[in-house]
């Protein structure tokens, strides 16, 4: 899409095109009302599988480094309700089980898919199979258009919604900047949104003193399905499964270790790596191979304090930013979608309504309770486990041995994990 196909007014504009801004458009199209407003996504990225210069379909190998998303059974529910489901369940690893454990302590966690009588208690999809879904599903979507790579510059408020300013090189915006108009504005490009510092929203944030390691590992035996969560003295090191590439078992690891170590243990070779990962993470899944590309990020909890504003409202990362120690940030992000989409539907025969604060406050209110929840329990949960304290042992032992022994807390815990609660 060029400059000279920008229409003037749009009823939604989209700021970023990643999973939550392209599955936001896509459900927006699954509703009797909404599907036929008109919406731009615009995001600073070319569309997935695509040349940032030249536009044409970039050749796409399956990959041992794939990375991977963490669904509930939930989610899976909202995706069905999208139409997005039956393209990615190809790509999705079912999670059978699930074992919580802490290295070194007796205790633990077992939940199976059989005692809740579902097909699976989560799925890991490949973000890859995620964005050719998003992307397939887009090309069909009459009233939404892409505009790729190109940046918002500023918003401002107007009489009908948000005025927007747009720029790039690459869709012939670059000798001046194009202007829309936008009856609402969502912000869904990320944690670091350059959008909302010139909005002025202010965001919260407290820093765990932590990184992530992120990568593939290759297994010497199959998963079953098993996704482990382990809490060591660092914090939560997960290892999830993953489909198999060219025979190869493998599983997503996701490792949090203490800032000051995160680089050393980063920049060791593969398999000085491996031998320090088979030593946190135990033999469960058999002699850990090889591992892949490894990416590293810091780790803290952000809260946007203003989710919403007469015809803007953020969505994603740049509304809350947890830890990964549960799995739920994108699992939280579609439930957002869900209840966004169903608001907006609702009110979007009103006259004037579709970016109004009423409108956008009862979305909000359908979302508080949800929202404070999984904040406080992901938060909870990574200063519960990443301490050597005495009481906080003692604690997560029992609470460990509690899930696991008494029956009400399991089904509570389990039904909560599948995100039915």
């Amino acid at each position: 899409m060029r400059r000279e196909d920008l229409k003037q007014e749009y009823d939604i504009v989209i700021v970023g095109g990643g999973m939550v801004g392209a599955t936001l458009a896509c459900a927006l199209a699954t509703r009797a009302v909404t599907k036929t407003l008109s919406v731009l996504i615009v995001d600073s990225q070319p569309p997935a599988g695509q040349s940032a210069k030249t536009g044409e379909a970039a050749t796409t190998h399956e990959s041992f480094d794939s990375r991977s998303t963490a669904l509930s059974a939930s989610s899976r529910l909202i995706l069905e309700r999208f139409g997005l489901w039956s393209q990615l369940g190809a790509g999705a690893c079912p999670i059978n089980k699930i074992h919580v454990s802490d290295q070194g302590r007796f205790g633990a966690t077992k939940l199976d898919r059989a005692d809740f009588g579902v097909p699976a208690l989560g799925y890991v999809v490949e973000n890859a199979v995620f964005g050719a879904a998003l992307n397939a599903t887009l090309e069909q979507l009459t009233h939404c258009a892409v505009l790729a790579p190109a940046r918002v510059t500023s918003a401002s408020p107007s009489t009908n919604g948000m005025t927007i300013e747009l720029t790039g090189d690459d869709v012939g915006l670059s000798s001046q900047p194009s202007r829309v108009e936008a009856k609402l504005l969502v912000v869904a490009e990320g944690g670091r949104s350059p959008l909302c510092e010139q909005l002025g929203i202010v965001r919260s944030s407290e820093d765990y003193g932590q990184h992530a390691l992120i990568a593939n590992v290759g297994l010497s035996q199959p998963h079953e399905g098993v996704a482990f969560e382990r809490f060591t003295n660092t914090g939560p090191l997960a290892m999830l499964p993953l489909l198999p590439v060219a025979g190869e078992q493998r599983a997503s690891l996701v490792w949090t270790l203490d800032a000051d170590e995160s680089e050393q243990i980063a920049a060791l070779d593969d398999a000085t790596l491996l031998a320090r990962l088979q030593d946190k993470f135990g033999g469960r899944l058999g002699r850990l191979q090889r591992i892949g590309a490894r990416a590293i990020y810091p780790l803290s909890l952000r809260v946007a304090r203003e989710q919403i504003r007469p015809g803007l409202v953020l969505l994603g990362n740049v509304a809350h930013t947890l830890h990964p120690v549960a799995g739920q940030g994108m699992n939280l992000s579609l439930r957002d979608i869900d209840a966004l989409v169903a608001t907006l539907d609702d009110a979007s025969h009103e006259e004037g309504a579709l970016g109004s604060m009423s409108t956008l406050r009862r979305y909000l209110a359908a979302r508080e309770a949800d929202q404070s929840l999984m904040i406080s329990v992901t938060d909870g949960l990574t200063k519960l486990f990443s301490s050597d304290a005495q009481a906080k042992v003692w604690l997560r032992k029992a609470g460990l041995l509690s899930i696991d022994l008494i029956p009400a807390l399991k089904k509570t815990f389990g039904a909560r994990a599948m995100g039915f609660e």
